[in-house]
């Protein structure tokens, strides 16, 4: 929905429910300026519950996403995010149970890209290229959740008759 209270605002949603219990909801809203300020405000709350069903854990995330800094190419934004982990049955390891139960997961992530498609929905023509850099760990008291994460090449090239899809991601946890 685009300029509901009047400020050029646009607002979005989404849901996804998957085949392995997983189901993502989230709900955004984005305001070109305020004022005299020059960067968009970019907000996000999310959603995120998970049933592995591979092993006995659920995990479910419930977050925010504030934009600090956005221009054409660069994006800087700061998530805060609380952490339900739970084991019903017992089966997991000894380093995974000392993990369970709530935590608070806080990072920033910078973002770099670059769009010369035609369309981002539906694109017949040009490249997409996003590099990405996620520091975690940023909260007092996080003692499981430091981690840095770096999508170092997304590429996506379209032409008239074909469509690739390149992604490296490298994570690492400290």
């Amino acid at each position: 929905m685009k300029n509901v209270f009047g400020f050029c605002e646009t607002w979005d949603a989404s849901g996804a429910l998957q085949s392995d219990q997983t189901t993502e909801l989230s709900a955004g809203v984005e305001i070109p300026r305020i004022g005299a300020i020059p960067t968009p405000l970019i907000t996000r709350i999310s959603f995120l519950s998970e049933d592995w069903l591979r092993s006995s854990l659920k995990e479910h995330l419930m977050g925010v996403s504030v934009g600090l800094l956005s221009t054409m190419n660069h994006n800087l934004a700061y998530n805060l995010t609380w952490r339900t982990l739970n084991d019903p049955a017992r089966r997991s390891s000894n380093l995974t149970q000392e993990q369970l139960g709530h935590s608070l997961l806080s990072s920033i992530k910078y973002t770099y890209k670059i769009d010369q498609r035609d369309s981002s929905i539906r694109p017949t023509r040009g490249f997409a290229f996003l590099s990405s850099s996620q520091v975690g760990g940023l909260a007092p008291g996080s003692k499981y959740s430091r981690f840095l994460r770096q999508v170092y090449l997304d590429l996506l090239c379209t032409t008239d008759f074909a469509f690739c899809e390149y992604q490296s991601t490298y994570l690492l946890i400290v």
